[in-house]
Parts: structure tokens; sequence; C-alpha cells
């Protein structure tokens, strides 16, 4: 698989990643790509931190190669995912391996992946240069992105897929599996998954995307509950969140993201927002002068049903704006 599925489904949901180019090294199996992101970025409630700051946000280089049958996916960078519940900046910078894997194809259809896997499932990307937003959502921010596993997944026939694995420490536990299946039926790509964390959270999800006339659109809804061992007494066990995605391009170089995302949390937490619910609503018009570069800004908006941020002052408040202005390049 390729790094540009990030949080794509598995090779079908692309149509969030940006179109990065390629440099076929001296073993032309082996591919090199990647790509860097910096900008100013501002959020206001949020407590005593600065309100803006500059931030090189993203820079990654891949290396992959198909499995013929063994091959590898291995990424070394730096990737801040700034989210909407927390946009203060990173104070770890150290580059590191944001994910890496070695793949086996022992027979036609079925392949293997162990290591540090992407999850395979949610609309946005791994990587900010591939994403349609620099902040990331609620929904996003729920579910496991990368992890310690193994993977198996088998082509059924063309436009679906299936899979199994086996994760560690992917959210708050250590055992956790997931089944799920991938494809595509008429213009319309799918993804549904099943999460089971031993005495954590279990995830239901539902992606969906595809093209319409004038635009891009995508879905993505998981339903989220605890185990018995997990259950916080006097508290609810379960939550679910949708976010709806849709990008217009009126022009060949101008693209203009949308997200709005609603949690229904009670009072469980899950989600982290305080109140029993929570919308978002963020806007992201984006330049492409090149395929590989892009300047975008960006706005968004949360409102909360109970107070869930601090001003200066250290007053509560049940809102929050954020912006930034971000420039990028792909190769």
């Amino acid at each position: 698989m390729k790094k540009v599925l990030g949080l794509a489904v598995a090779g079908i949901l692309t149509a969030g990643a940006a179109n990065a180019g390629e440099i076929k090294t001296a073993n032309s199996d082996i591919t090199v790509k990647g790509g860097i992101t910096a900008g100013y970025f501002y959020a206001n409630n949020v407590g005593n931190n600065n309100n803006d700051y500059f931030e090189v946000s993203n820079v990654s280089v891949d290396f992959l190669a198909e499995p013929k049958p063994i091959g590898f996916n291995a990424s070394f960078g730096y990737v801040h995912h700034a989210t909407l519940l927390d946009p203060t900046p990173d104070n770890n910078t150290n580059v590191e391996i944001d994910f890496a894997w070695v793949s086996i194809k022992p027979v036609e259809g079925l392949t293997i992946d162990a290591g540090k896997l992407l999850t395979n499932v949610g609309y946005e990307l791994y990587d900010l240069y591939e994403n349609k937003n620099h902040f990331y959502g609620l929904v996003w921010n729920a579910q496991p992105v990368a992890y310690a596993g193994a993977r198996a997944t088998y082509s059924v026939m063309e436009g679906l897929d299936v899979y199994a694995e086996y994760d560690q420490n992917a959210l708050n536990t250590n055992d956790a599996y997931a089944v799920g299946a991938l494809g595509s039926i008429e213009n319309v790509n799918f993804a549904v998954n099943y999460f089971d964390e031993a005495g954590g959270n279990n995830i239901a999800d539902l992606v969906l995307s595809t093209e319409l006339e004038l635009a891009e659109v995508g879905l993505n809804f998981d339903y989220i509950w605890q185990d018995d061992t997990a259950k916080q007494k006097g508290k609810d066990n379960s939550a679910y969140g949708i976010a709806i995605y849709a990008s217009v391009s009126p022009t060949e170089t101008v693209e203009i993201p949308v997200r709005l995302e609603h949690v229904e949390d009670g009072t469980s937490g899950i989600y982290g927002v305080a109140g029993d619910d929570a919308w978002t609503f963020t806007v992201s018009p984006t330049w492409r002068p090149t395929k590989n570069t892009f300047a975008r800004a960006e706005l968004a908006y949360v409102t909360t049903g109970k107070s869930t941020f601090y001003d200066n002052d250290n007053k509560p408040k049940s809102t929050r704006t954020l912006a930034g202005v971000e420039l990028g390049f792909t190769f």
C-alpha cells in the first residue's frame, strides 16, 4: 500500500491525496516520495498557551517496494497532528519512523503486512501535504491511527478486499484486533471496519466517498462503545460521531474543501468534549499552482455543549476559532 492511503481506505479513498511525484532509484523496484509543509497557525481559548505560532508542521520521506513476493513501506520524518481540540504547538520535533511494515505475498490475492501499520479507515490522511485540512477533526481524533501489528488482506474480486489484523497499543490498551472490507460499487468507494480493544474501546466504522459532477464528497461515521471493564461508574459507555466532507474545484488550480462534524458524546468523554455533544466546521481554500505545490488558508470553528476550553484569563468557554496559512511541497 502507498502512504497516500494514510487514513484513506487501503488504496481506494485516495481523493484526499495530493498529486505527489515519484523518484525512481537505481533499483527500479523502489520508489521514493514525500513532502514538507510549514505555516502560521492561530487558535483562541487555549488557556495560557500562545494563541499563535509558526511551525514546520510536516516533513516526511517514504520508501516503498511492491511485494514480489516480499516488499516494504517505510516513512521517516516528523508530523504534527494538530487537532481542533489540541491545536497547540508540538514540543517534540524529533525525526522518527512514522510507520513501516514489511509485506509478503505468498499467493496471488493475499498480502500480509507486519510492523507499524496505518489504519485502513477514515477519510482524513496521515500526512498534512496529502490531507485536505490542516487541523484534524473530532472523528479522526477518536480513531486509532498508526500502531504495531500484523494485517492479512485478501482480494476477493476486483473492487472488494477483506482483511483481518492483530494490533498492539493502538489506543489505550495492549491488545486489539480488527476486521473489515473495502471496495467500490459503481462510483461509490466504501469501507466497513470493526475494531475491538481488549478492556477498552470498540469501534464500528463506515467510510464512503464518491465524485459528483461539481464536488468530491465523503462521509466518515463511527459508533464507539466501551467494554465493561473500561466503563466509568455513572457515565455513558458509548458515543458516535459523523464527519461530512465536500470539496469543490471552481478552477483547475483552486479547491475549496469543507468539513462538517457532529459528535454525540453523552457523559462518556470518548471524543474528549465537555457536554453531551459538539459541532465543528472547517473550510480550507487551497491554491495549487503546480501538481506538487500548494498554498492553503484555513478557518475552523468548534462549539461544545458545555464549556471545555479556557481563555487567557482561565475563564471557561464553549467555542473556539482556529485559523492558519500553510505552504506545501510534495515530491
